[in-house]
């Protein structure tokens, strides 16, 4: 491998902070791998039969608490494994303190014992065990005891689920392969199960303590809490599985339609030093007109569009409780400030935080009430429906017909922020879309932002601080966004976005937490993918078939001139694999693309990205 391929963490992840360490833990065709206390890619006889076990604790704002682990010790026989610790999630003596046994059987029995006890009142929206069942488990049957003893033969939801899909849960079977069936059995108080696709997670999440009991609720000093887990496996794979990705080749497949469009919103970092020939075809520009200041900041935007190509879109935040009153003042706004939007996205100024489903606020008007205000108004562009928020709220309370498109933002580190998880959200793109379109028939799609770190908590009074520049749930801050693993990350989601027909895609801010450069005008690698992707907006796609998970890629041009991004959003290298574009070059942590290129075949280290041109 070349030098260019050769990079350190800062490049990689933005920062020093190592991933956590894992250990592979093993009894006989029974493994898991432990991870900061926790257990993910439970395998049996190389099958995966559980995504995760984890025990966590949870705030008042539903920020994850990062316990710290001490007196761990693991042994691993011959046929069986077993981990002891301790935890404590908050500080020393006021926090939630507990121990934790964990064994493994050849027999496929996995056990983990949690044993709590608060050291003061300790305030928490949740604490204790949860269960992630991979996504690809959407439409396959599972078996559920209820704590009555009563069985209820049901299916995990195919089309994402706006509600719970499962309630009062002692036990889950479902079968994880043909000829094998995995059992979870649950102790300790009532769990239900939801659809965590909706936040983009790739799994469903069955946790303790039902959202009907009131939160944030407090465990009382002194108070001891026991939580038990109990997996077991009947019936043996067919054939064993394998965790060797299938090395086989990039084939570019037949046109696939159009590129999408691509887009940045300005947020209040502003536009800082893009240029405007560096500029997307669209800029995405935040409206609330009860905000001060708000037409200065699009006199701005409006200004740095016309140097440039880039059209203008408003997202307009409105209170929704006089529609015709605040059409009009929107669009007075924009007009003061020499703007003539091409499109708006509105939501309600309620869609910043949840609700229940099929519900709205006393007062506020639906959302068809805006768009169909404002075209009263007189705005002649396109009108998008939606929510800032992810599509969680957008599922929960769809928007109405009104609008000429929808629009929602994902983001990678709502509920995990491990580089695993993260790229695992990445697989749930395409059924998100799938989902809004069956939500809303005939209806474009605007996706994004789409982003790693959260714009805004709808469950919480704020996102999560960062000061120390980890990897941290739910945060605004997160450091991969300055390194090439953002770079990699647009990728992914531009290959699904394109793939799946979406007319935009918003990849980020030009400056700021979301941003494609740094706050003193240099380019992070993200940058350059934004560049490629706005110059292939409008070309024709073309399928690219790639036979290996977590790798991910587009293909664009004409046949004359073909182009195609490759991005590895794993932790292992590939080598030498076939490529039929000719020369590849190799995305720099500076922004630019290697000048050694490689004909034929593709080295592609981990969270690398790769240019190919016929």
């Amino acid at each position: 491998m070349s030098s260019a391929g050769t990079v350190g963490p800062l490049e990689l992840f933005g920062t020093e902070e190592p991933p956590a360490e894992r250990h592979r833990l093993v009894a006989g065709p029974l493994s898991a791998m432990l991870e900061d206390g926790n257990l993910r890619d439970i395998r049996f006889g190389g099958v995966e039969i559980v995504r995760a076990i984890n025990y966590l604790a949870r705030d008042a704002s539903w920020g994850t608490f990062k316990p710290a682990l001490s007196n761990l010790r693991i042994a691993q026989g011959e046929t069986s494994f077993a981990v002891d610790y301790d935890g404590l999630c908050g500080e020393p003596g006021a926090g939630f303190s507990y121990t934790m046994r964990i064994r493994g059987e050849p027999s496929g029995r996995l056990a983990m014992e949690a044993d709590g006890v608060a050291l003061a009142d300790f305030l928490t929206n949740r604490t204790g065990f949860v269960i992630l069942h991979a996504a690809e488990a959407a439409g396959a049957r599972m078996s559920l005891i209820h704590s009555d003893g009563t069985r209820e033969e049901t299916f995990f939801p195919l089309r994402i689920s706006a509600d719970q899909p499962a309630f009062d849960i002692t036990a889950i079977t479902h079968e994880a392969a043909p000829g094998v069936t995995c059992t979870v059995e649950m102790e300790g108080d009532a769990f239900e199960m939801e659809d965590q696709r909706n936040w983009a997670d790739a799994s469903f999440k069955t946790y303790v303590r039902p959202l009907s009991k009131p939160r944030p609720y407090v465990i009382a000093k002194g108070a001891s809490d026991r939580q038990r887990i109990v997996v077991s496996v009947e019936g043996q794979p067919s054939s064993r599985g394998s965790l060797d990705q299938d090395c086989s080749s990039l084939t570019l497949g037949a046109p696939v339609g159009r590129m999408p469009a691509i887009a940045l919103c300005v947020d209040d970092s502003g536009i800082g030093t893009l240029s405007p020939d560096d500029a997307p075809q669209i800029l995405v520009a935040r409206l609330d007109p009860e905000k001060a200041g708000a037409a200065t900041e699009l006199s701005r935007i409006a200004a740095f569009a016309k140097q440039g190509r880039a059209s203008v879109a408003v997202e307009l935040v409105l209170p929704a409780k006089n529609p015709e009153a605040e059409a009009a003042e929107a669009l007075r706004l924009m007009k003061s400030a020499g703007l003539k939007p091409t499109a708006l996205l509105v939501s309600p100024r309620c869609e910043f935080k949840t609700r229940p489903s099929n519900t709205l606020p006393d007062g506020e008007a639906p959302i068809d009430e805006l768009v169909a205000a404002l075209k009263h108004a007189g705005f002649a562009g396109k009108i998008g429906a939606g929510t800032p928020s992810y599509f969680t709220e957008f599922n929960r309370n769809p928007p109405g017909k009104a609008g000429d498109f929808v629009f929602f933002s994902v983001a990678a580190i709502v509920h995990a922020a491990d580089d695993t998880s993260v790229a695992e959200t990445l697989s749930v793109y395409p059924t998100l879309v799938e989902s809004a379109r069956a939500l809303c028939p005939g209806k474009p799609v605007w996706l994004g932002p789409c982003t790693i770190g959260v714009r805004h908590n709808p469950y919480g009074s704020a996102t999560q601080p960062n000061p120390s520049n980890g990897r941290v749930p739910s945060a605004t801050i997160d450091p991969r966004q300055s390194a090439l693993f953002a770079a990699a990350y647009a990728v992914a989601a531009a290959a699904h976005a394109s793939a799946s027909g979406v007319e935009a895609v918003i990849l980020g801010s030009p400056v700021g937490p979301f941003g494609i450069m740094n706050g003193d005008g240099s380019p992070r690698p993200i940058k350059a993918i934004v560049a490629e992707l706005t110059s292939a907006a409008g070309s024709q796609g073309h399928a690219l078939a790639i036979g290996i998970p977590g790798i991910y890629g587009v293909a664009y041009g004409s046949d004359q001139s073909l182009r195609a991004l490759v991005a590895n959003l794993t932790s292992e290298a590939i080598s030498s694999l076939p490529i039929g574009l000719g020369k590849a070059r190799l995305l720099q942590s500076h922004a630019a693309w290697s000048a050694t290129e490689k004909t034929g075949r593709l080295d592609l280290p981990p969270y690398r990205t790769a240019l190919l041109s016929a």
